[in-house]
């Protein structure tokens, strides 16, 4: 058979499964084996960020009152958010590994959806939430942004991946069991999950960084 039908009868098999060249390409690591994302493959990778993020953006917000426990909660969810989106959105940039910016770029998404919709129950609520990184968020930022490539990526992966969502998973108990406002519990039950599942797969990064190095390579 001559090149150019083959060449043919591949792009015609990926038209008809809907399936483009990039999308192939982009679920492959240079060595050509489908990509992970920790032990997670990245189609699983992206199918449990998708689930979470409809979850959250489903909450319907309501203009029931918070009480000043609640509203405390509201602000350690918002501000633990804002600081894993910020440092999150310089290691989409920097991150040295593939792995470590496709980490990353969920934490974003994860992060940016979070925001939206705190925001948007804070609004009908009438309480209003931070509009920019605190102190030490800012310290944080500075600190992420003197680094490059693998101490780039330990960090991002140690501070962020693990510290990070380890503190999240911690407040995100706290209203489980204290919240009494029934957007607050939402919340809870559809972000901690999300949580709890890239806590997971940072330290499973961690893991491969720690036991066999990971490639810097993109």
């Amino acid at each position: 058979m001559r090149k150019g039908t083959i060449a043919l009868g591949l792009l015609m098999a990926f038209s008809a499964t809907g399936v483009s060249f990039a999308q192939q390409n982009s679920a492959m690591t240079n060595s050509g084996t489908a990509m992970t994302v920790g032990r997670e493959s990245k189609a699983e990778f992206d199918r449990m960020n998708q689930k979470g993020a409809a979850m959250v953006a489903a909450i319907q917000p309501t203009s029931a009152k918070l009480s000043s426990a609640d509203q405390a909660l509201m602000m350690e969810v918002a501000k633990g958010g804002m600081m894993q989106l910020e440092v999150s959105k310089i290691a989409v940039q920097k991150a040295s590994n593939e792995e470590v910016r496709q980490l990353a770029q969920a934490e974003v998404e994860e992060q940016t959806g979070l925001s939206a919709k705190l925001k948007e129950i804070a609004d009908a609520k009438g309480v209003t939430l931070p509009s920019a990184p605190d102190a030490e968020t800012q310290t944080k930022l500075t600190q992420m942004q003197g680094m490059s490539g693998a101490e780039f990526d330990r960090t991002y992966v140690s501070e962020s991946g693990v510290k990070g969502h380890e503190k999240l998973d911690m407040v995100m108990s706290k209203v489980r069991s204290n919240a009494s406002d029934s957007n607050l519990k939402n919340i809870e039950k559809a972000a901690h999950p999300l949580v709890k599942a890239h806590l997971k797969v940072s330290r499973e990064i961690m893991n491969k960084m720690s036991g066999n190095g990971m490639s810097g390579s993109r």
